[in-house]
């Protein structure tokens, strides 16, 4: 799974293959199973799971043909707004942009190679912390990350790098690093760090203006998919949050700042709605939210609150959102992840189909009648251990409770062992079953005795 199980998103690609267009289906096919491009993987996904919710309504047509121009929208539905059909073109968005990611990773590697050069394989113990300035330039705030795009290490610097890895004192003090546009200081760790993880900047992902942004650029772009439709054709832009704080922020407390230094999502598509008012009848933001939930044996649901806040703009035109929106919304299955979760995990490789699954958790309760205990157990951990994927170590890693004893340890010395299993029913919308393991009395396994009373 990434944000949504992968069973369900098969199940999307099979209800929604008599719509597709065979470049289209291709298309998205190809950027799901990209396994190491996120920037293709998650979109896909939001892409996909958005036309199949706009599909439910009854009535879809995917990019077509008789579009008055060759930039073709990805949706149209005449279900949405009853009595109009509504073109809708799909985004998706993170923070990439606005992060600084790239442009540390690019520099965290550069100098990863250097200290590589003066002892093999310190570099991927090195961890970077990159500074930021901040103040107002004609009477505007800015706020920069100390980490230039386009960034060279000269030889200098990466002699200075060398220098401190052979002296022995990146074992105790960091490094600090500076030149123009660049302030960041070099630790060395005494673990190996995981690459895009290896980095942090004091200056969170944020923008400081309206309209010169990732956000309001990729709206803007996509309008012009719409620029063909007829008279009397509403046109609404669906953006969904990848991994981007300024959606996910949207409606939160603290999204907007007072101070007037930064500018938030809502206030980005806002601005966006009351420039191109002309252009587009409506945005709409669909971003995921879940918290966080544990891994427990109390019988009791850990699982938390998940859903998508949809967010909705309108313009004179469609002031007011319309009920298919609500039914839209509904259909979307619940998010196993927020987007910059899901983008964290899939970087790390956890959504690898050759990797390790994602574990449901295992439950125990009371049973009446021949069966003393009932315990839900993960059959993918099972699976995962049995085909060598994990090993033992971390299966039993996986099912105990720090400081906890091995319960089936604790059931096998009382005398209890496991007298049926079966399947739970299958859930398209996770990626793993449980094996229904019932525990009884049995005098294999403990002393004899006499029937009571």
């Amino acid at each position: 799974m990434t944000i949504l199980a992968r069973r369900r998103l098969q199940l999307m690609l099979d209800q929604l293959a008599p719509v597709l267009a065979q470049g289209k289906g291709k298309d998205i096919l190809s950027r799901l199973n990209h396994p190491k491009n996120v920037e293709q993987a998650l979109p896909a996904e939001m892409e996909l799971a958005l036309l199949w919710a706009i599909h439910s309504l009854g009535d879809l047509e995917i990019e077509p043909e008789w579009w008055g121009d060759l930039k073709r929208p990805d949706a149209i539905t005449d279900t949405l707004v009853p009595g109009r059909t509504v073109a809708i073109e799909i985004a998706a968005t993170n923070d990439n942009a606005i992060s600084g990611e790239e442009a540390m990773d690019t520099i965290a590697l550069q100098i990863s190679a250097a200290a590589n050069g003066a002892q093999k394989g310190v570099g991927s113990f090195l961890y970077f912390t990159f500074r930021e300035e901040s103040g107002y330039l004609d009477g505007r705030y800015i706020r920069r990350r100390l980490a230039p795009k386009d960034f060279t290490l000269a030889d200098s610097m990466s002699r200075k790098v060398q220098d401190w890895v052979l002296s022995g004192r990146s074992v105790r003090e960091r490094l600090r690093l500076q030149g123009a546009g660049l302030d960041v200081e070099v630790q060395r760790e005494a673990y190996r760090q995981t690459r895009y993880h290896n980095f942090h900047s004091s200056m969170p992902p944020e923008t400081h203006s309206l309209d010169d942004n990732p956000l309001f650029d990729l709206l803007r772009r996509k309008k012009r998919q719409l620029k063909a439709a007829t008279p009397g054709t509403l046109r609404i832009i669906f953006v969904a949050d990848v991994g981007s704080t300024l959606l996910r922020r949207i409606g939160q407390v603290g999204e907007r700042d007072w101070t007037n230094r930064r500018v938030s999502g809502s206030q980005i598509i806002t601005h966006f709605m009351d420039t191109y008012r002309k252009d587009v009848d409506a945005v709409v933001a669909f971003s995921p939210f879940k918290e966080l939930s544990s891994f427990g044996f109390n019988g009791l649901s850990d699982r938390k609150p998940r859903r998508w806040n949809v967010t909705f703009y309108g313009s004179p035109a469609l002031p007011e959102p319309p009920d298919g929106l609500q039914r839209v919304a509904e259909m979307l299955p619940e998010p196993h992840y927020e987007g910059y979760q899901a983008r964290s995990l899939f970087r790390q490789g956890a959504f690898s189909t050759t990797g390790r699954g994602q574990y449901l958790g295992m439950t125990i309760k009371s049973t009446t009648g021949l069966d003393d205990l009932r315990v839900e157990f993960p059959a993918r951990m099972l699976l995962d251990l049995l085909a060598g994927r994990i090993t033992e170590e971390q299966f039993r890693r996986q099912l105990d409770r720090p400081g906890s004893k091995n319960i089936f340890e604790h059931w096998l010395s009382s005398g209890m062992t496991i007298s049926r299993a079966e399947m739970a029913p299958r859930d398209m919308d996770e990626d793993d079953d449980h094996i229904v393991l019932y525990f009884s009395d049995d005098p294999a396994v403990r002393p004899f005795k006499l029937p009571e009373g």
